[in-house]
């Protein structure tokens, strides 16, 4: 439940994934216009979507990418935000994004990657967790840890940009995290 979420990954989730959340009512208009702009100039679809679209597209679309399902994303995100409050919309959110190695709440990858409740995670367990959903295959850290310490990296700096400080002994560990090459077994149980 909402309460049970770390205000950390709260922050960290909304300066990665979707800084301007607590602003808009569904669709950010200037992330969704330079979406476009990108297909129509032969870029990615992907991009633009708020956390509110992908929650939309995680409840009720495939993850084809097509322009027709982007548009029916942006109707589905304004009817949501509707109907559910912001925190509402991010405790569903964080149960039913991937956090890869089949984790696909925010406790089962609290449990799984820390041995620990969603409410007990750390400041850095927080922002590594937070990096995963981008490209869960791609950032969990127990398949590819240099990788995963690099999206930390992008958590912990947007995090300072949206005006939320990182404790000195986080920046060390991620930094400490990011300088090794092999598997890091120190932040993960197994």
């Amino acid at each position: 439940e909402y309460e049970d979420i770390p205000e950390n990954l709260i922050n960290a989730t909304i300066a990665i994934e979707d800084h301007r959340f607590r602003q808009h009512h569904g669709v950010d208009w200037i992330r969704t216009a330079k979406g476009v702009l990108l297909m129509f100039t032969g870029g990615d679809i992907q991009g633009g979507s708020t956390i509110t679209q992908q929650l939309a597209k995680n409840l009720y679309f495939s993850q084809e990418k097509k322009m027709e399902r982007k548009i029916a994303e942006v109707f589905a995100a304004l009817e949501l935000e509707r109907k559910y409050s912001k925190d509402e919309i991010l405790e569903l959110y964080v149960n039913t994004i991937s956090f890869g190695d089949g984790y696909h709440t925010a406790g089962d990858a609290s449990r799984g990657y820390f041995g620990k409740e969603p409410w007990q995670m750390n400041e850095y367990e927080c922002t590594l967790l937070a990096g995963i959903p981008n490209a869960p295959s791609r950032y969990a850290p127990t398949r590819n840890p240099g990788l995963a310490a690099r999206r930390q990296q992008q958590v912990l700096r947007r995090m300072e940009a949206c005006g939320h400080p990182i404790s000195s002994s986080t920046k060390s560990r991620a930094a400490a995290y990011a300088s090794q090459t092999a598997p890091v077994q120190t932040c993960l149980l197994y």
